[in-house]
């Protein structure tokens, strides 16, 4: 009986120690789950911490602008050369030294100022008192000649015209007459055509706000001009002349086989909607070598982005936004990306030593060098890409597929592969057309006077005035690009327009790339 009594109580202890030890696996499991959990929300919170440091700086960058060029410079390049070559003799097992360092760009000269050769010269011409006094007794043998550079104050003038009345002398009942008011640019208004220029200049492209120019005009001159009367002399000049030529360059670009297009927010007012600004939207789109033009919209979709190239059909260059795949997969349109958007997304990550982005710069570095050389003739052009261009991208395309994987969902790297990939065919389309470029840069470039006038006058005051301002920033754009001056250019058209037909304006040719043809 006692045998039996202990055998049971053994028995007993044996079932609470296999209880004991199964709750504390549990326990032990249970612990090892929580620090896996926790080793998990950490590395979570590590790559979260990490994305949203880039996104800041990325933030600063937008806002305070960028403290270097996007380009690498010719020693950081050096070092990522250095690294990959270091990377491929450690896997080839062959020893290797490998020298790096800085070179000191030689500091240049200061530059010289330069003036134009067709400058208008005042001469002033000092004798000296003793030969003043008595010019028989001295003999001119030469001259010493000192240049300065001098500037001729702004002025106001009150331009009047006098048309007198006659009478034939022989006819005393016949009715007298004047000759007839040549047309103006604002009828019955005060402005002459060389007002409304200047201001036109001196908003859109040195970026004063009427009110500056208000201030200024009242202080400097005298002259009160209140800044509503100055916005619809501009309104008026635009709508009623300057209107034509837009829609002349409008009308060369839709008519062309290849556009670069973009956009960019811009802050307005909408007197129908009380509160604060609304955001709109001014789409650019041009051809490199000719003109550029701006629309505005309301919005950034499909609905805005459709009118604009409903009447065009060829290949169509932008960024990675995808409305722009769905307009051109709507018309039939081939697309064409953007290398310069792919550079910035490797560039972003390069700074932050992600592993490979100094490899994609070298490479693409090498896509722009080979479009430094190229040839003028469109078929030369795609030869030397096919020949040149083509085993680049198949190096990217397979250095692509390779670190698809590799990085950080949400790293800079990470997204960098993930835009480059999934821009692939886009990005490689223009190899085929010689008449493309390798990137949208030109279409940013005619953004930039926008951003800076917008730092300036902050917003649009009317929907309606978003208008007005793409047809005159397609102008003053066009003067830029083909090297016209824009205050003698609209001094000249705002003359000519107010007394011309829309047919004897179309055969004048008077945008600014066929103005600056004529003699």
């Amino acid at each position: 009986m006692l045998t039996l009594l202990k055998q049971t109580q053994l028995q007993e202890k044996n079932q609470q120690l296999e209880s004991e030890l199964r709750e504390s696996e549990q326990r032990r499991n249970t612990a090892e789950l929580e620090r896996d959990t926790v080793e998990r929300q950490r590395g979570e919170a590590e790559q979260e911490i990490t994305y949203l440091k880039r996104q800041i700086e990325a933030l600063k960058r937008k806002i305070f602008g960028a403290a270097r060029s996007e380009q690498i410079s010719d020693a950081q390049m050096q070092l990522a050369l250095a690294e990959l070559q270091k990377e491929a003799s450690e896997q080839e097992q062959v020893p290797a030294e490998v020298i790096s360092y800085h070179r000191r760009k030689p500091r240049s000269e200061e530059p010289m100022a330069r003036l134009p050769e067709d400058m208008e010269v005042v001469t002033e011409e000092i004798i000296p008192e003793e030969v003043q006094a008595a010019p028989e007794n001295y003999e001119r043998i030469g001259e010493e000649v000192t240049e300065e550079l001098d500037v001729v104050p702004m002025k106001f003038i009150k331009r009047r015209i006098v048309r007198p009345k006659f009478k034939h002398r022989g006819q005393p009942d016949a009715v007298p007459f004047v000759a007839a008011l040549p047309a103006r640019v604002v009828p019955g208004g005060l402005p002459a055509a060389g007002l409304i220029a200047h201001l036109i200049v001196a908003k859109y492209v040195d970026h004063l706000p009427l009110y500056r120019l208000e201030k200024a005009f009242a202080q400097r001159f005298g002259v009160k001009l209140p800044r509503q009367r100055m916005c619809d002399w501009i309104g008026y000049a635009v709508e009623n002349w300057l209107a034509q030529i837009y829609h002349s360059i409008r009308q060369g670009l839709i008519a062309g086989d290849y556009l670069q297009i973009d956009e960019t927010p811009i802050r307005y007012l909408d007197p129908d909607r009380q509160g604060k600004s609304h955001r709109g939207y001014l789409w650019v789109y041009g051809r490199p070598g000719g003109d550029v033009c701006f629309d505005w919209q309301l919005g950034r979709g499909k609905a805005a982005a459709t009118p604009i190239v409903q009447d065009f059909s060829g290949l169509l260059q932008s960024d990675g936004y995808a409305v722009y795949d769905a307009v051109c997969r709507e018309r039939s349109m081939t697309q064409l990306g953007c290398w310069a958007h792919a550079r910035r997304k490797f560039y972003e990550a390069y700074p932050h030593g992600e592993s490979g982005a100094g490899h994609y710069l070298i490479l693409i570095r090498e896509l722009y060098a080979i479009e430094a050389e190229l040839p003028e003739s469109p078929e030369q052009v795609v030869r030397l890409r096919r020949a040149k261009s083509a085993p680049v991208l198949a190096r990217i395309k397979a250095a692509l597929d390779q670190d698809v994987d590799r990085h950080l969902a949400k790293s800079a790297m990470a997204q960098a592969v993930g835009y480059t990939r999934n821009q692939w065919d886009k990005l490689n389309t223009y190899v085929d057309h010689g008449q493309t470029r390798i990137d949208n840069n030109l279409t940013e470039q005619a953004i930039r006077p926008t951003k800076l006038g917008a730092k300036n006058w902050l917003f649009i005051g009317h929907p309606e005035a978003g208008k007005r301002s793409a047809m005159i920033y397609t102008i003053l754009e066009c003067c830029r690009r083909h090297r016209v001056e824009p205050l003698a250019y609209l001094n000249d058209v705002l003359r000519r327009l107010p007394g011309m037909t829309n047919h004897q304006a179309q055969a004048a040719r008077l945008t600014p790339s066929e103005w600056g043809r004529q003699p």
